[in-house]
């Protein structure tokens, strides 16, 4: 009695020394994923700032998450381009694999949405949010060709008649500053509504798309007021671009120095008009309408030039922007980028702000293992080939089986001994 007593307590110790050894943690897969981030920008030299990322993941049985899901817009660590309005970032992680994602930027008053029904944001005031500012200040008269194509005659005459030639440079260098002061800087801005973007995947694809309400894209002149460069489509394609151009801007900017000019002219016609220079440019068979022209298309003419990059496009917008791979999507809403070509009159680093980034997958649900198909079993250990009793220094790599070994002979030694002792006390 007594020794099958302690047979079965070393066997049991035994089995329960080999369980404990063979287990390890097992890994947890993930079975879907998707993150979003409503907003980030970059705007001269300020630096990039975005409201962060909502990550969240699904092992098959429970959602894990990171970042957070109600930004505000003190996230942006003080950025000046936009004071007001609502942020959305949201995402969900099934362990079904499927997964779904929804970011985006509204006005004051827009209401948030559940995430995995498209849109997450829904009404809102219209904001405004700075692109970029453009500089007029190194805009300059050059008085170099002011006098371009007038007749050595004519600059005599202007002498002869006592009137030297800053007497009228002067006034016209002095008109441009009034001019570029009255324009300050005039703001590039987006006019924003709803821009949100939203996706979706499961086990085998993924999905997106994007929304914008109300978006335009403008500039403010102060002596002109806002001058509109496109309107933005509510449902646009994937990836579709939209080229802005300020041809309409430098035509009001032109409009407004033409305007200061005219002063500046006045202020010298009285000059040009008095006896003696009549007297002097008659010979020539010109009047002095004719100089003030003259002088006003040389003037304009090095300003037009300078202003000319500002009608190639300026504004490189991208919407619905999506980037996909096997079971999973990038979307974007709105991407827009200040290029090179208004570089000059853009102070410090360009603009590039993208609005509404929702991304989804790659899901996978668990591989369950089928009870019908047979497995593998092992191959055999193979045959030992040496004897090692006695033998002090072979080694056949082989140690950690032996600790192996000794340690499970020492828990069923101890659970043997437990087990005599407790047969002896029932006697």
């Amino acid at each position: 009695m007594r020794t099958t007593l302690i047979a079965r307590g070393a066997a049991v110790a035994a089995a329960a020394a080999m369980v404990a050894l063979s287990a390890a943690p097992a890994t947890a897969a993930t079975v879907s994923q998707a993150s979003a981030t409503a907003l980030s920008l970059e705007l001269a030299g300020t630096g990039a700032r975005d409201t962060g990322t909502y990550a969240v993941t699904n092992d098959g049985s429970t959602e894990s998450s990171e970042g957070v899901n109600e930004p505000l817009i003190t996230a942006l660590g003080g950025q000046d381009a936009i004071q007001a309005g609502t942020l959305a970032q949201d995402a969900v992680a099934n362990g079904d694999a499927s997964s779904a994602a929804c970011a985006g930027l509204a006005g004051d008053g827009a209401t948030l949405v559940a995430v995995g029904s498209g849109n997450c944001l829904s009404g809102g005031e219209n904001l405004s949010l700075d692109a970029a500012s453009l500089d007029f200040s190194d805009l300059e008269v050059i008085q170099s060709d002011l006098f371009q194509g007038m007749d050595q005659q004519l600059i005599g005459a202007l002498s002869d008649a006592g009137i030297d030639q800053s007497a009228l440079t002067g006034p016209l260098s002095a008109g441009l500053r009034d001019a570029l002061t009255a324009l300050g800087n005039p703001g590039l801005h987006l006019d924003l509504g709803a821009v949100q973007s939203s996706c979706t995947a499961d086990k085998d694809s993924a999905a997106g798309d994007s929304t914008l309400a109300n978006t335009s894209a403008y500039v403010t002149i102060p002596t002109v007021g806002d001058v509109k460069l496109v309107q933005l489509p509510v449902d646009p394609d994937v990836n579709q671009k939209v080229v802005t151009d300020l041809s309409g801007v430098v035509e009001a900017v032109q409009k407004a120095i033409n305007a200061q000019f005219d002063e500046a002219l006045a202020d010298v016609s009285g000059k040009l008009t008095d006896g003696a220079l009549d007297a002097a440019l008659r010979p020539l068979g010109l009047g002095a309408n004719q100089v003030l022209d003259q002088l006003q298309a040389n003037a304009l003419a090095p300003i037009s030039q300078q202003l000319a990059p500002l009608e190639d496009n300026v504004l490189d917008i991208t919407l619905n922007q999506q980037t996909t791979a096997p079971g999973e999507i990038t979307v974007t809403a709105l991407n827009a980028k200040v290029l090179p070509a208004a570089e000059q009159f853009v102070g410090a680093s360009l603009a590039d702000i993208s609005i509404g980034t929702s991304h989804c997958g790659p899901n996978s649900p668990v591989a369950k293992a089928n009870p019908h198909v047979p497995q593998a079993k092992a191959p055999p250990a193979d045959v030992p080939t040496v004897v090692t009793a006695g033998m002090e220094t072979y080694d056949d790599g082989s140690a950690g089986r032996i600790a192996l070994v000794a340690l499970l002979l020492l828990a069923a030694a101890g659970a043997g001994a437990a087990a005599y002792v407790r047969a002896l006390r029932r006697g």
